[in-house]
């Protein structure tokens, strides 16, 4: 399903920064950390992100082991899942704020990068993603390219929406709607967060999925 796809892009971007030299973020179900480097966090911190940032930090690496394996319950609903991302994406917002030092070219160039195209740039896709609809839509009567692009652009979102009306009706989704409704989904939520970020908000109690 879209979550699959989601998590599979996640750990092969996991394993690619490992090669690089560090990840910037860990699945917080499955992680440990040398006692020596560990440091108390705040409440409102998010562990799987702001841990790993403090390993890098003190000067080490973070990385990926793909043979450790985790079962937990999925999420088995959209609903669910869409609340679960807002509050993930504000708590990881928040995280880059607490760290926002670590995205200082000047400190270490190549990590800088990796925390602003993976982390920053992820969860403020929805940006480009709204100003390109808008362009290919006005410049959609100046030539035949842009109307394609409208119409692919247009053609995702009901392939999302009909995703949505699908998973409501208790039907399972084949790839061609799963994974369109669970981008939007991911982009919707990290739209939400980040208006919530901006106005101060944040998430430090919530009830924690049952199984």
């Amino acid at each position: 399903d879209g979550c699959s796809a989601y998590m599979k892009y996640e750990n092969w971007l996991r394993c690619q920064e490992t090669r690089l030299g560090s990840v910037v973020g860990v699945d917080g179900g499955i992680d440990a950390i040398r006692k020596q480097l560990y440091q108390p966090l705040r409440a409102d911190q998010l562990p799987d992100f702001v841990q790993p940032l403090k390993v890098v930090e003190q000067g080490y690496r973070v990385v990926y082991e793909p043979e450790a394996l985790l079962k937990e319950e999925a999420l088995t609903d959209g609903t669910s899942e869409f609340s679960m991302r807002v509050r993930v994406s504000l708590r990881a917002l928040w995280a880059l704020n607490d760290m926002k030092h670590l995205m200082n070219p000047a400190r270490d160039p190549l990590f800088a990068w990796q925390m602003i195209s993976h982390k920053f740039l992820r969860y403020g896709a929805f940006v480009p993603m709204a100003t390109l609809a808008l362009a290919a839509l006005y410049l959609t009567p100046k030539a035949g390219i842009y109307t394609l692009a409208a119409l692919g652009y247009v053609g995702f979102v009901l392939l999302a929406w009909q995703g949505h009306k699908k998973e409501k009706e208790g039907e399972s989704l084949s790839a061609l709607y799963s994974i369109p409704y669970y981008f939007m989904l991911l982009n919707i939520a990290s739209y939400k967060a980040c208006v919530a970020f901006l106005k101060g908000e944040k998430k430090v109690i919530w009830n924690p999925r049952k199984g």
